[in-house]
């Protein structure tokens, strides 16, 4: 099979006043099959781009009639999907960390070589139909799949619909925001959905996991060093900080972030600047921080691991994702939203779930939360060879029949041998019957049940019961 022409049909627009350069460019594209218009100077580079629409611009950084930073700029406002890539003959560090912070999706020293621009191609059409599919099926889910509550790309059922309110709120403001939650809740996923609607989100959204990086080079990768600044430090450094720049830096797993550091980052939020290692002077840096965590800082401040300042700090606007056995009736939904998501990925039939994999998925305890039962049906759907999803290609622990026959037993409730009731009506049952043994305490009820007091409040009106 022939391999697809990336390149061709791709509209771009040259800006180059060397004539030699701007024609050795212009042929090279053309042989490549893009659809090529070129300009030598600010002036006909603007006229071009009032008439047309391009997928990717390619300019000077020196033109004739000023700077082609200024043109990035204009366009970055103008036209927000045409990606842009800068040229200079004079390369440096600062030149480039301009264009970037500019929005630039690249950078290119001159001669341009033409496999480096290749490349660069290939790279932005791999971006452009990469949000193409996204966006493809996040409106498809939400086609589907009628009662689902939307926070940009992640939806839900009416138990998240409370923290996507928040989200919404928080996003539009330039608070810090502290995410917690067991691993797998969707921590780092409603993180960049908050960047993504925020007025920040054409800006970077950079990432650093905290636990994975040794404590003696997560100073540097967070703050940048200088040249000299210790023995292999043969240059400068940008840190994440820096290239953040105008958006948003995400600091996972926060709890295990090293005492020392946690004093930079405080100062980051209250001065908006800091000092690279081996630096002089401060460095300004305008970024949002979110952090998250699955550890209970609180209980971090109480044993000396964590400072108290920072956590005040971090928690301008605290949310807490529930583990999903505190909202199961959520996994059926959700199991049938991604069955049928990687169902049209894969091109195939949407099969249906047996009764006896069905059970099994309510009556799992889902240590790894929502992450787990996606990886599941995933795998589910690929092992599976028929019209139906079978308990033994999930890989997870069977519903065992009998042990959900005594629970509901025990509660009062009599069922017939072999009968599988919902999960939700088993959960009624058991809750009913704790109120009831607290004497309708609900704090009491929530500590017994080992849920969160306002989730409680809601299975109560959900389920409607008497406490």
């Amino acid at each position: 099979m022939a391999k697809k022409n990336v390149f061709k049909g791709m509209k771009i627009l040259l800006v180059e006043d060397d004539e030699l350069l701007r024609r050795s460019l212009f042929d090279s594209l053309r042989d490549k099959g893009c659809e090529v218009l070129a300009a030598d100077s600010l002036v006909d580079a603007r006229s071009l781009l009032k008439n047309g629409s391009f997928d990717v611009m390619i300019s000077d950084m020196r033109l004739p009639d000023g700077d082609g930073l200024s043109l990035l700029k204009e366009q970055q406002e103008a036209t927000p999907d045409m990606e842009v890539v800068m040229m200079t003959a004079y390369a440096n560090v600062d030149t480039a960390v301009k264009a970037l912070k500019y929005g630039a999706f690249d950078y290119l020293s001159k001669p341009v070589k033409d496999d480096l621009l290749y490349k660069v191609l290939r790279n932005i059409n791999e971006k452009v139909t990469l949000s193409r599919r996204v966006e493809s099926l996040a409106d498809y889910s939400m086609r589907e799949f009628d009662g689902f509550v939307q926070f940009d790309q992640m939806i839900g059922t009416a138990a998240m619909s409370d923290i996507f309110n928040v989200a919404e709120r928080v996003a539009k403001s330039e608070a810090t925001v502290l995410v917690q939650g067991e691993s797998g809740s969707g921590k780092g996923m409603l993180s960049k959905a908050i960047h993504r609607v925020s007025p920040r989100a054409k800006k970077p959204f950079v990432e650093i996991n905290c636990s994975a990086i040794p404590e003696h080079l997560l100073e540097s990768e967070l703050f940048g060093y200088e040249k000299g600044a210790f023995t292999d430090a043969k240059g400068n450094k940008q840190g994440l900080f820096e290239v953040a720049e105008g958006g948003t830096v995400f600091l996972d797993e926060i709890g295990d972030m090293p005492m020392a550091l946690q004093a930079k980052i405080l100062k980051v939020l209250e001065d908006k600047s800091f000092r690279r290692l081996g630096a002089v002077r401060s460095t300004d840096v305008d970024v949002r921080v979110i952090a998250a965590t699955n550890r209970d800082l609180k209980q971090l401040v109480k044993d000396g691991t964590f400072r108290e300042d920072l956590y005040y700090r971090l928690s301008v606007v605290p949310i807490a994702v529930p583990p999903l056995c505190e909202h199961r009736e959520s996994i059926e939904p959700l199991a049938n939203y991604f069955l049928k998501l990687y169902s049209k990925q894969m091109g195939r039939d949407v099969p249906d779930f047996e009764p006896e994999a069905l059970q099994s998925l309510l009556v799992y305890s889902w240590p790894g939360n929502i992450r787990e039962l996606r990886n599941v049906i995933e795998r589910s759907l690929i092992l599976c060879s028929d019209a139906f999803v079978n308990a033994g290609v999930m890989g997870i622990p069977l519903a065992n029949a009998d042990d959900t026959k005594e629970s509901v037993s025990e509660s009062g409730t009599e069922v017939t041998e072999g009968e599988l009731l919902p999960l939700a009506e088993i959960e009624k049952i058991h809750i009913q019957r704790v109120l009831d043994k607290v004497e309708g305490n609900r704090s009491k009820a929530a500590e017994v049940l080992q849920i969160h007091r306002t989730t409680l409040y809601k299975k109560i009106e959900v389920y409607g019961l008497d406490d």
